[in-house]
C-alpha cells in the first residue's frame, strides 16, 4: 500500500508539472523545439519536480523538521501562554490555531494551570482580534471565561511574548507553559529566553512528518521553510539568540 501511494503521489506531481509542456509540444512541435522559452520551461519544470520529489519522498523534510523540535517539559505552572496562528472566519480557526487551542485546553483540564493567556491581535481589518475569537471558541467548548486572559495587540510571535510579560507581571505569574506548534516552538522559546520569560515548552505534537499522503506532506514543506527564514530574520534583527 505504501509503495502504491508513493507511485500515485509521484504520478500526480509529474502530471501537474509536465502536462502544460506536453500539450504545448503536441500543438506545435517545430516551434516548441526551436523556442528557447519552451526549453527554459522544461528546465524549470524538471527542477521543480526534482525538488518536490526530494522533499516529499526522502527523509529530508523530517530531518529539517527535527532540528526545529524542542523536547516537551510538561509541568504544573501558574498559567498557559497560547500563541495564536490564524483563522478563516470568526467561527472557524485555521489548523494551527485549532490544534494549539485544543492542546492548551487539554493541559488546562488536566490541571497543569488555572489560567490561559491567549495571544494575538487584529489580523483582518474590522474584525475581532484573534485572541478574542479563540477565547469565544474556548468558552463554547466549556472553558470558564474568567480563566482566559486575552492579549489583543500583538502582530507577530515576538510581540506575542513581549506583550505577555506585563500580563504575567500584573498577575504575579512566575512560571508558564508555552503552547504553540511543534515547528514554531524553537523560535518561540528563543524569544522567551531573549526576554527572560521563564516557560516550560509544551509543543503541540506533530503528526504530519510521519504521514505519507502527498497533500499533508506538501503542507508541511512551506511551514518548515518559512520557519527557517523567520529564525534567520529574527536572529539578524537580534530578537533571538541561537547559542
Amino acid at each position: 500500500i505504501v509503495i502504491r501511494n508513493y507511485i500515485l503521489n509521484f504520478t500526480v506531481i509529474s502530471w501537474l508539472t509536465f502536462s502544460p509542456i506536453i500539450l504545448s509540444f503536441l500543438m506545435n512541435r517545430r516551434s516548441f523545439i526551436k523556442n528557447k522559452l519552451y526549453k527554459s520551461l522544461i528546465f524549470i519544470s524538471v527542477s521543480i519536480n526534482i525538488i518536490v520529489f526530494v522533499l516529499v519522498f526522502t527523509p529530508l523534510t523530517n530531518k529539517l523538521y527535527g532540528y526545529l523540535e524542542v523536547t516537551p517539559e510538561i509541568e504544573k505552572a501558574d498559567a498557559i501562554i497560547l500563541l495564536s496562528s490564524g483563522y478563516y472566519t470568526e467561527d472557524t480557526l485555521d489548523q494551527n490555531s485549532f490544534q494549539r487551542m485544543m492542546y492548551a485546553m487539554s493541559l488546562y483540564r488536566e490541571g497543569y494551570a488555572k489560567k490561559i493567556i491567549v495571544c494575538g491581535g487584529v489580523i483582518k481589518h474590522g474584525e475581532s482580534p484573534i485572541s478574542v475569537i479563540i477565547k469565544k471558541t474556548m468558552v463554547k467548548l466549556g472553558i470558564d471565561e474568567n480563566d482566559i486572559i486575552t492579549e489583543e495587540s500583538s502582530q507577530n510571535t515576538f510581540e506575542n511574548i513581549a506583550n505577555s510579560i506585563p500580563i504575567m507581571s500584573s498577575m504575579n505569574f512566575k512560571k508558564t507553559l508555552l503552547v504553540t506548534s511543534s515547528s514554531h516552538m524553537f523560535r518561540s522559546l528563543a524569544i522567551c529566553k531573549k526576554n527572560a520569560v521563564d516557560v516550560y515548552p509544551a509543543p503541540v505534537p506533530c503528526y504530519e512528518k510521519d504521514v505519507k499522503h502527498i497533500l499533508t506532506r506538501i503542507r508541511l514543506m512551506p511551514e518548515i521553510l518559512r520557519e527557517y527564514l523567520a529564525i534567520a530574520y529574527y536572529w539578524f534583527q537580534e530578537k533571538i539568540y541561537l547559542v
